[in-house]
């Protein structure tokens, strides 16, 4: 499933959880409504200052009506706060900091556990699979279904010393129904977390397919390079060398003739010293020609992967840099998108590589998590190292905002002898 799919799907059915959350109790009334949560408490505990409660001497018929009607907004309101939290969290253009991140998760879970909702706590188990790593993850779905144990077996014993509403005394029953529901929601997360395992296992695939095939038209490229040097080598040695001695021969033909030397000696000199020219200029072309088409296997590497969405731009004039350092330059982009697949979680990713002073100058920045403060890994000390081989450099650090950045610089004809 898309990701964008995905989040249209989890925002629905978060709106669907908040209408729900909402129009049952209403539609129950007063008489019927399950106000067994953090929530109903509070409605019930904040109507006794408008009505009494029910007694021996009156019904509460108006205590019940108050607290379902406070019950109602406390439930509007805090269903708002999730479907908003929900819509931040998923928003492509501007998505949360880290941080802003965190405390909309803790949002989310607050009125998840405040109201006791199934619905709400399933979208919430399906965005913690899907948006999460495995372990935050874990971690949340966690906290969620402890706070709502603790917030059930708090309002049970309330309910065994009777000061819960008399309509909550079948405790043991509405505990159950409410570990039942926990059930649920430990089987949506662990669909979400399949149907997230499927997804990235696919955009890794993709992503491999895609670097398969970029990896062939630098192979191609290279052989095509390594082929015409050797054309160019072989014209040189061979062809070169036989036309420079014939060369000679008929220029020392022609001066032992003098003034009586045949006009088609004269011919043949000409025509042998034009034709070794042409050839010294060939090979002259061929040598200049070296260069790989580095623009061709970004784009044949971007255009295979899904997710994130990439914007590559490659500067128009830029001359095709040599193969050691298009083969580089085109690890490290390599390298950039697979941590974006794999490990931030980003979005979007952009790609700007141009020429400028001498120097091939490349920037890759994605929207992802960032890298915090997790300690460098292999992948970049080994774009280090492949670049400071060539005398390039390398240059990495979080956003300001949100996501990753990366500063590469690289001699566009590599390390000169």
């Amino acid at each position: 499933m898309p990701a964008t799919l995905t989040t249209r799907v989890i925002l629905l059915a978060s709106l669907a959880g908040a209408a729900i959350e909402i129009l049952v109790p209403w539609f129950l009334g007063p008489g019927s409504a399950d106000l067994f949560s953090p929530a109903g408490v509070l409605a019930r505990h904040l109507a006794g200052w408008f009505a009494p409660p029910a007694s021996l001497l009156r019904a509460g018929s108006d205590h019940a009506v108050v607290a379902l009607r406070i019950f109602l907004a406390l439930a509007a309101l805090l269903c708002a706060v999730f479907v908003a939290a929900t819509a931040l969290r998923l928003r492509g253009a501007r998505r949360p900091t880290p941080a802003a991140d965190h405390g909309l998760l803790a949002l989310q879970l607050g009125v998840a556990c405040a109201l006791h909702s199934v619905v709400l706590s399933m979208v919430l188990a399906a965005m913690l699979a899907s948006h999460l790593p495995p372990r935050r993850a874990l971690a949340a779905l966690g906290a969620m279904l402890g706070l709502n144990t603790l917030s059930i077996g708090v309002l049970a014993v309330l309910a065994l010393q009777g000061d819960v509403a008399a309509s909550d005394r079948n405790a043991t029953a509405t505990v159950l129904y409410v570990l039942l529901e926990q059930l649920v929601v430990l089987l949506t997360f662990a669909l979400g977390w399949l149907a997230s395992r499927e997804r990235r296992s696919r955009l890794a695939l993709a992503a491999k397919h895609a670097e398969l095939l970029a990896t062939q038209v630098l192979l191609s490229d290279t052989i095509r390079e390594s082929e015409r040097m050797r054309i160019a080598r072989d014209l040189h040695d061979s062809t070169g060398h036989h036309l420079t001695a014939l060369n000679l021969h008929l220029d020392i033909a022609r001066r032992k003739a003098g003034e009586q030397a045949d006009a088609s000696l004269l011919t043949a000199h000409e025509l042998s010293r034009d034709l070794l020219a042409q050839v010294r200029a060939v090979v002259a072309s061929e040598r200049a020609a070296a260069g790989v088409d580095l623009r061709l296997a970004l784009e044949r590497l971007c255009a295979g992967i899904p997710q994130p969405a990439i914007t590559l731009r490659v500067a128009a004039d830029m001359p095709a840099p040599a193969p050691a350092v298009a083969h580089a330059m085109f690890c490290c982009v390599q390298e950039a998108l697979s941590n974006a697949v794999r490990h931030a979680n980003a979005r979007s990713l952009v790609i700007d590589i141009a020429l400028r002073d001498g120097l091939l100058r490349a920037v890759i920045e994605d929207d992802g998590a960032g890298r915090g403060t997790a300690q460098e890994g292999n992948g970049l000390r080994g774009m280090k190292e492949r670049l400071a081989i060539l005398g390039g450099v390398l240059e990495a650090a979080d956003l300001p905002q949100r996501g990753f950045g990366l500063r590469i610089t690289l001699p566009h004809a590599g390390v000169q002898p």
